[in-house]
């Protein structure tokens, strides 16, 4: 009797030490349930705090203010005359007589500048074929391609021509190269290509070295185009984002800010482009109207001298001088012009260094672009002179002006993208994190009752019981 009088005080002793464990660890795990549910409430807090002053600071909106440094023009009118032109100017440039482009892809690199190769799909083009392209672009006296290539050798003997007798030299094609390749069927896009060597070597060997504020205004203004044109093909590649992996294309806002939005002299720069491709386009109007437009396709034809007629008047009726050309370049000498000339033609030659054909028919395009306009400013007589221009030459003006007027639209836009993420993320932060936070004060209150409902489920048992086994209670079993 004595040996199971031992067992069953043995087997209570045991009894309570487990149920005193289990009582701690049960205690444990309710005290880091809470200890969690505080951390949580924590970091609520701050990411709510954070989160909210950051979209307070945030710009909700680029702020168009003042004159544009070396304009004629204040930011709120280009923009408004932007507005308006923008969809007329992107239709535009979807018309067949506009979308063509004439390049010569089989130039050599002349510089070293390294191998960047571009191994992405999406930075091959698809040329058209000959059958695609309308006959009469095709024959001697229209084609933009059958010119003699300009022979840069003689720039020092025309140093001694009179300035009506000088020419600005901007197509470099050869009579028997170049492809035609449609713009909006190989449209500007984010490749994967990197490209920051190319511009390094434009910055280095293109532009006038120093700084911007102890520049005369005339090597100003051409570090100014430049930078603005790098600007204009940051933003086109950032509205235009590809996604390699999904093959996806999306606005990039976080590219876009890092690349030119944290950046507002980028931005200032950009608008001081547009207002030289708009001012070249103004002073260029009646050549322009007199242009044939022929595509082989009335309707289209059609439309595309309407938009263009609606685009000129636009232009003229609501911006009389977006920049004023003969205060800017009045003092020019002989000598910056050939710099102009000489910059815009290397830059044309150093995209031919490009490894992704994509991006070196639109930066190729985009430099004739700029060549063109500045052909238009220094000319003595714009209006005749401009009636002059080849089919190609006015197909890279008015796409150049349509993507620096998309990069205008997209600023806007841009901004709103933002805005809008950082408005989600607040309320995502809020509800997200106040539903998590609910469920895990509710499953603590659960497992607390249920704790409480086991506990009374025990209670009364021997173990409950801390004096040892009476004699009497012996007795009784006996």
């Amino acid at each position: 009797m004595q040996s199971e009088r031992e067992e069953f005080v043995d087997e209570l002793t045991q009894l309570k030490i487990e149920r005193s464990k289990r009582r701690q660890r049960k205690e444990w795990e309710l005290k880091m349930m809470g200890k969690c549910i505080s951390w949580l409430i924590y970091a609520y807090a701050a990411g709510i705090i954070t989160t909210g002053l950051n979209y307070l600071m945030l710009d909700k909106s680029y702020k168009y203010e003042g004159i544009v440094e070396d304009s004629c023009s204040d930011f709120k009118t280009l923009k408004s005359v932007n507005d308006q032109i923008f969809p007329l100017l992107d239709e535009l440039t979807y018309k067949k007589y506009f979308k063509i482009f004439r390049v010569n892809l089989e130039n050599d690199c002349p510089f070293s500048i390294g191998e960047y190769i571009c191994t992405s799909k999406k930075c091959v083009i698809c040329t058209c074929n000959t059958s695609e392209i309308p006959s009469n672009w095709l024959s001697p006296a229209s084609s933009p391609i059958k010119q003699p290539k300009d022979n840069f050798a003689f720039w020092d003997s025309e140093r001694y021509l009179s300035p009506s007798e000088w020419i600005w030299h901007v197509e470099d094609i050869e009579n028997d190269k170049g492809v035609y390749v449609d713009l909006k069927l190989n449209p500007e896009a984010f490749t994967g290509y990197q490209g920051q060597h190319i511009w390094d070597v434009i910055y280095r060997e293109n532009c006038y070295q120093g700084s911007l504020n102890e520049m005369c205004k005339e090597k100003r203004a051409l570090n100014k185009l430049v930078q603005g044109l790098h600007t204009s093909i940051s933003t086109q590649l950032s509205e235009f984002y590809v996604d390699l992996s999904t093959n996806k294309t999306y606005p990039n806002y976080p590219m876009y800010f890092e690349r030119v939005g944290n950046h507002p002299e980028r931005i200032r720069n950009l608008f001081f482009l547009y207002s030289v491709l708009l001012r070249a386009v103004q002073l260029a109007t009646p050549g322009i109207q007199k242009h044939e437009i022929n595509s082989m396709s009335f309707d289209e034809d059609t439309r595309s001298q309407y938009l263009l007629n609606n685009i000129l008047n636009l232009g003229n009726s609501q911006c009389s001088k977006a920049f004023d050309e003969q205060q800017f370049f009045n003092q020019i000498t002989f000598e910056q012009k050939k710099d102009y000339q000489r910059y815009i033609h290397n830059i044309s030659r150093i995209m031919d260094c490009v490894e992704c054909q994509k991006c070196r028919v639109f930066g190729k395009m985009q430099t004739y672009g700029l060549g063109t306009a500045l052909k238009i400013l220094f000319s003595e007589s714009p209006s005749e002179f401009s009636g002059k221009l080849k089919r190609n030459e006015l197909v890279a003006l008015i796409n150049t002006f349509g993507k620096v007027s998309s990069s205008v639209k997209s600023i806007d836009l841009m901004f709103e993208r933002r805005t809008r993420f950082n408005y989600n993320l607040i309320v995502t932060i809020g509800i997200v994190g106040g539903v998590f936070i609910i469920f895990m004060v509710a499953i603590r209150k659960i497992y607390q009752e249920m704790d409480k409902k086991i506990q009374n489920m025990f209670k009364g048992m021997p173990s409950d019981n801390h004096q040892q086994p009476s004699k009497n209670n012996k007795s009784k079993r006996d």
